[in-house]
């Protein structure tokens, strides 16, 4: 068997006649694994926050984006090689980087992807917040608009909403302050 790397579509297709459509590359690994193929399209969980929404919201992507990697036997190939949204040509991987790199990347993202669910099944809304602690913020509404602050962490208020506690320049002292996580964004964005 020969490890290959796929070019795949990055648009919404679906991986049997009659099924949701989903993003190219989980359709195609899919297709794959239907084949008896070993495939892999990583897959990447970043919570956002978007809009108004007070929680961070699970989205998952693909890591590596229009790419498969597979498994594929040689009387397979062209049965692999036929699979909706797949590029007919694919590229070998050596053994070597095999070994080194690709399976060590599958086993990372699978990881990634595993506390990504355990977060979701704890529902911890702390370890789904969108900033990290030491990211610079700018407060964008209330008293303290245009204010720069230093992410800390995010705690629940007594009403059981989410706050961000940062340090902030104030006065010339250094204070910590509570703030809705509405009314700050990351500073630069």
């Amino acid at each position: 068997m020969t490890w290959y790397l796929g070019i795949t579509t990055t648009r919404l297709i679906a991986p049997r006649p009659g099924t949701e459509k989903i993003r190219g590359e989980f359709a195609v690994e899919q297709q794959l694994r239907d084949l008896g193929i070993e495939a892999h399209a990583p897959r990447r969980v970043t919570f956002v926050r978007s809009g108004k929404k007070r929680y961070a919201e699970a989205q998952v992507g693909a890591y590596l984006p229009g790419y498969v990697f597979a498994d594929i036997p040689a009387h397979l190939y062209m049965d692999a090689a036929s699979c909706r949204g797949l590029s007919r040509t694919m590229m070998a991987i050596p053994l070597k980087e095999v070994q080194k790199q690709v399976q060590t990347f599958i086993a990372a993202a699978a990881e990634e992807e595993a506390e990504a669910d355990r977060i979701q099944a704890r529902n911890d809304r702390a370890a789904m917040s969108q900033f990290s602690s030491g990211d610079a913020l700018e407060i964008i509404s209330g008293p303290f608009m245009d204010q720069a602050v230093e992410f800390q962490r995010m705690v629940q208020n007594a009403e059981g909403w989410p706050e961000i506690i940062g340090n902030a320049s104030l006065f010339g002292q250094r204070v910590r302050i509570r703030i809705d996580p509405l009314d700050v964004r990351r500073a630069g964005c």
